[in-house]
């Protein structure tokens, strides 16, 4: 019983600990997410900023304020093209991995396409093989001999006949055979 639970506790423990290791990939994305929309955001408030600044420097007419307040806007809109770079940038590096990573595949798929092929053959190959032994047993079991006068005293097997009712014989070793119309014993073939 003690053992059991220190195992049960055991498991528990690694099943919470491998399922926390799993999550940690979700928050850093929306963290990343989130970072980007703050930066956006940022970026947004100091170009409304300087926008508003302008103005002021327009209300007021002062002409060093109002440079100043151009010279703002055009930074917060600098920032934000650089932003829009990055992102850029970082979508064609995610084609270019997914590019790489789907060619990859499509090596993997056809080297184990050339593979199955090759099975295919030699499973083939190993048939025929195996179809070639089945036929030369066969022709083996079906070979013709010249019969002798001591075949014709063998048991008779009047249970069957040959193909043209020749009397069928058992040999020594068990075989059924017939003598044909040349005098040469003619062996039957189990498969009958």
């Amino acid at each position: 019983m003690n053992n059991s639970v220190k195992l049960m506790t055991m498991l528990l423990s690694m099943l919470v600990a491998f399922n926390s290791l799993a999550q940690d990939d979700k928050p850093k994305k929306e963290k990343a997410k989130k970072e980007a929309k703050a930066d956006k955001k940022e970026a947004k408030d100091d170009k409304k900023e300087a926008k508003a600044d302008k103005k002021k420097a327009k209300d007021e007419g002062d002409k060093v304020a109002m440079k100043e307040a151009k010279a703002d806007k055009k930074k917060a809109k600098a920032d934000m093209a650089d932003e829009k770079a990055d992102k850029k940038e970082a979508k064609a590096d995610k084609k270019a991995d997914k590019a790489a990573d789907k060619a990859d595949m499509k090596d993997k798929a056809d080297k184990k396409a050339a593979k199955a092929d090759t099975k295919a053959d030699k499973a083939v190959a190993k048939a025929d093989k195996k179809a070639d032994k089945a036929m030369a047993k066969v022709d083996k079991k079906v070979k013709e001999e010249k019969a002798t006068p001591a075949d014709y005293k063998a048991p008779v097997d009047r249970s069957s006949k040959g193909p043209s009712g020749e009397t069928v014989y058992t040999g020594p070793k068990g075989g059924k055979y017939y003598i044909n119309k040349n005098g040469s014993k003619t062996y039957l073939s189990s498969l009958k």
